[in-house]
């Protein structure tokens, strides 16, 4: 990475801990989609051939155009060249990549004679390359890059593809994506394969080229790439150095960003989110890959500066918001309760990053026990140290019920809100729905889904069943469905556990509405019905979050992710308020508020 680490939130991450989350990245976005490769060594070689310098629909094209042409290689050799030159012309330089096929063509036909392979063996048959599978990888190199038209790339896309070897091929694609990324120092001119290829770990080298081929061609490309929409942007300095000019005065800064929750809800109410902290690896994967386009430091919010934050998201002006909902298990009733737990007095450094950021606002959330812990008022220290950095706030902070805004969940959240000078202090959010079982006395709001409605055309499960990419026969394909495995004694003690009842590890969901989604011992509550704890997409439902959003990392870690959020239509009422408020001072003023860091 070319950023020093004085100017950075924390030092660079190492090559190696880039390349494992950018694989991860890109393997959930595109999972090793198919390039059209084939498995036989002389018609790899051929596809490689063909493929160079040319877009894929029109080389696979070609390719399969040849094929039906010619049945064997050996009539492909024998042909007209004018015949081959017409076939391949759509491809480009039809008359110089016909004389390099008929030339590669004359070179295994005069290699089978030598090993009497193919039509020269025992058994007869077409030309073939099937004899370079007894071969060793340096043998199998040096042969295939004295093939016409087969360099150091091509023989490596041979290896990986037909002869399958961990090998790193270095193509246009991945070498200007690892290239932005820092993770190669590349020169000009031709690319050190070797030098590639070993900062890659052996079991990525396949898998990782096909994605960077998929994100090369989708969003990382040469000219006009999509940095707004790319999930690899926290690793790249280019697409950094935009992030916060895309964001402009929408801009949001989301501390404790956890899954990232809080940001879709920003984001719903139409927000921009400038970047993120969170220093749980998965979350922070989780976060990067449902918000591509958003910078992701991996770091703790007690270690970041408002200049490091700005030498790292060049551009960044006074964010609309910086937001937050530190860690709650000092404060939660399922927690410790300690007094002296340090994790209690994390709000402080989001208000110091407001201050230092010269934020035009800043919105705290957290759970109800916030407001006395063995004696000691937290909301009274959150909302004097708001104040103190130069916001006003509201008297008392919000609390706000997931099910009066259209969550499955019981849920409540306290909610502290700052606003600078010049800033009207937004309305606290009025309900927009009615709670199941609850008396509907205003005819303009909706019903809240019952939770038995919301899980209703999610798959029966077993305990241990399902996927991470569960494809069901009616087409839809569900994300993170992979149910929980338990002994036979575990499922008789939850057969006898009724809606409601059981210990909070394992207790069960009532049909209407559920309690505050808790992971306890990384398990997630019973299914209402079905003998087992519930899914991470089930809890994700229940939460709130669209069926696409994918959790990242091991099962044990996806729980509390998700039962740690914030549900974003919660975070989305109070964004549309806090938006309302910061646009009425943008038609009165386009000044910066006084407290603004220049």
């Amino acid at each position: 990475m070319s950023n020093s680490a004085s100017s950075a939130p924390v030092a660079a991450p190492g090559v190696g801990a880039v390349i494992d989350r950018v694989d991860e990245i890109l393997e959930a976005t595109y999972l090793s989609g198919d390039l059209g490769n084939v498995s036989d060594v002389l018609a790899e070689t051929v596809y490689i051939l063909l493929s160079r310098q040319t877009r894929e629909t029109v080389y696979q094209r070609v390719y399969s155009d040849l094929r039906r042409r010619f049945t064997t290689w050996e009539q492909m050799l024998r042909a007209r060249p004018a015949t081959l030159e017409r076939i391949i012309r759509p491809a480009g330089l039809g008359q110089q990549r016909a004389a390099q096929l008929r030339a590669l063509l004359r070179e295994v036909d005069r290699t089978s004679q030598e090993f009497h392979v193919g039509p020269y063996g025992k058994d007869g048959g077409d030309l073939t390359l099937e004899f370079l599978r007894t071969w060793s990888s340096e043998a199998t190199v040096a042969f295939l890059e004295k093939l016409p038209g087969i360099g150091p790339k091509s023989a490596r896309c041979v290896l990986a593809y037909a002869l399958g070897e961990d090998r790193f091929a270095v193509d246009t694609h991945a070498r200007r994506i690892l290239g932005r990324l820092g993770i190669v120092d590349d020169k000009p001119g031709k690319p050190n394969h070797d030098v590639f290829e070993a900062a890659i770990p052996r079991a990525a080298r396949v898998r990782l080229h096909v994605n960077l081929v998929h994100h090369g061609r989708a969003v990382c490309r040469e000219s006009a790439p999509r940095c707004e929409d790319c999930p690899l942007i926290s690793f790249c300095v280019t697409g950094r150095s935009k992030a916060a000019s895309i964001a402009g005065r929408d801009a949001v800064v989301d501390l404790f960003g956890g899954a990232g929750a809080m940001g879709l809800g920003f984001k719903q109410a139409g927000f921009r989110i400038a970047a993120a902290v969170e220093i749980e690896r998965h979350a922070a994967q989780t976060y990067r890959l449902n918000h591509p386009g958003v910078p992701v430091f991996e770091t703790s919010v007690e270690d970041v500066t408002g200049e490091a934050l700005r030498s790292w998201l060049p551009g960044l002006r006074a964010p609309a918001v910086v937001m937050a909902g530190p860690p709650c298990q000092g404060y939660s009733a399922a927690g410790a309760r300690t007094i002296g737990d340090r994790r209690n007095l994390l709000f402080r450094h989001v208000s110091r990053l407001a201050r230092e950021l010269g934020a035009r606002s800043v919105l705290i959330e957290n759970v109800p026990g916030v407001r006395r812990v063995n004696g000691v008022t937290y909301t009274e220290r959150i909302t004097a140290t708001l104040r103190r950095s130069g916001f006003a706030t509201w008297k008392h902070p919000a609390v706000l019920r997931a099910s009066d805004f259209g969550v499955s969940q019981n849920r409540r959240r306290l909610f502290f809100v700052g606003v600078g000078s010049g800033v009207a202090l937004p309305e606290v959010p009025v309900p927009t729905h009615i709670p199941p079982g609850a008396a509907k006395r205003d005819r303009t709001l909706a019903r809240t889904v019952t939770l038995t409605e919301r899980l209703r055309d999610l798959p029966n499960l077993g305990p241990g069943e399902g996927s991470e990419r569960l494809q069901l026969s009616d087409g839809r394909l569900i994300l993170n469905s992979t149910a929980m495995k338990h002994s036979p004694r575990v499922v008789a003690k939850i057969k006898a556990i009724a809606p409601g009842g059981g210990p909070i590890s394992y207790r069960r969901l009532e049909g209407d509405v559920a309690r505050t989604l808790v992971a306890g011992h990384r398990a997630l509550p019973v299914h209402p019905t079905q003998h087992r704890a519930i899914t991470v997409r089930e809890a994700a439902r229940i939460q709130g979050f669209p069926d696409t959003y994918f959790f990242c990392g091991p099962r044990a870690s996806q729980p509390l992710q998700v039962a740690n959020a914030v549900p974003p239509a919660l975070a989305r009422a109070v964004a549309r308020e806090l938006r309302k408020s910061l646009g009425a001072s943008e038609a009165h003023s386009d000044k910066p508020c006084p407290s603004a860091v220049a």
